[in-house]
């Protein structure tokens, strides 16, 4: 759910939703080829050319703010297709922003091996320096000004949260001037799963409820390269943001105030200040409000 970040220039983000199944620069071995013969000095053997995987794109289909490029049929009746008409009216309503009209560029991948190698390959990976992650969001520089919105992920049973997930971050860097990393995760981890959810990440909460859990904004709003953020720091996002959102009129307040200084400021300074003035003790509050948050209908509660 990336997103080191260049948060000058670029952008880019991760996901990660408690599955972290990727590892970079993976080989795939041919055991049932034969051995290549020895080189002779008299007559050397060239060494194999380095093959450099591509992007996907023999067909486009465009589905509300997004294009999808992908190399095989797609289910245009898939569910799938309704997060780019759907998603975008929750986000900028819920959190009172003006609705953004970029397009976002989704490159789809047909196996997680391909979106492996086209990304982290030690060798050939165009992003072989970004942690291992199964879906990344780029915001990257136009020739002529502006950023192109990208997507990359691949078919599998996560693929509708994940593009929720990297679609969040698309909406949000369309309409803001900066989006502060824990905050851009945070978010992201709070609209992955579908509005009937509201809000609620049962791994996320599961984990924090059993313990420990220290919370650590101030900590959190000084991050700004994906590297830094684990496990913990996106459910910590994730807390915070469900916290401020629904916990009271004041901390929603607080949280909507500073996603409009956003929208002209890149830097309007730390959060952590301004909620602490809607609450004393902003940890004790946290602690309180997870410990009352109700699962979605369609979770049962732990045993």
């Amino acid at each position: 759910m990336p997103f080191p970040q260049q948060r000058t220039r670029a952008v880019v983000l991760a996901l990660t939703t408690g599955l972290f199944g990727l590892h970079a620069g993976c080989e795939t071995i041919h055991p049932d080829r034969p051995s290549e013969p020895i080189a002779r000095s008299a007559d050397p053997t060239p060494p194999p050319a380095v093959t450099h995987p591509t992007l996907p794109g023999k067909h486009a289909t465009r589905r509300g703010c997004c294009v999808f490029y992908h190399d095989f049929e797609l289910n245009t009746d898939d569910p799938l297709f309704a997060e780019p008409e759907n998603l975008p009216d929750q986000v900028y309503g819920e959190l009172r922003l003006p609705p953004g009209n970029a397009v976002v560029q989704v490159f789809l991948f047909d196996t997680q091996e391909r979106y492996e190698r086209y990304m982290f390959d030690a060798k050939t990976g165009r992003y072989k320096n970004q942690p291992a992650r199964r879906a990344y969001f780029f915001a990257e520089p136009r020739i002529g000004g502006g950023e192109e919105l990208k997507i990359y992920t691949w078919m599998g049973d996560h693929l509708r949260t994940d593009l929720r997930h990297e679609l969040t971050h698309a909406l949000l860097n369309g309409v803001l001037k900066n989006v502060p990393l824990w905050l851009d995760e945070g978010l992201a981890g709070y609209f992955e799963l579908p509005p009937s959810s509201d809000g609620v990440n049962p791994q996320h909460l599961d984990t924090l409820r059993r313990g420990p859990f220290m919370p650590d904004l101030a900590r959190l709003e000084k991050f700004d390269q994906v590297k830094q953020m684990e496990k913990p720091e996106y459910r910590e996002a994730w807390a915070w943001v469900h916290f401020m959102l629904r916990s009271s009129p004041a901390t929603r307040q607080v949280l909507l105030g500073h996603l409009q200084a956003l929208r002209t400021n890149p830097n309007p300074g730390p959060l952590l200040p301004k909620l602490r003035e809607a609450t004393t003790n902003p940890d004790q509050a946290l602690a309180d409000h997870l410990t009352g948050i109700e699962y979605p209908h369609s979770r049962p509660q732990p045993k």
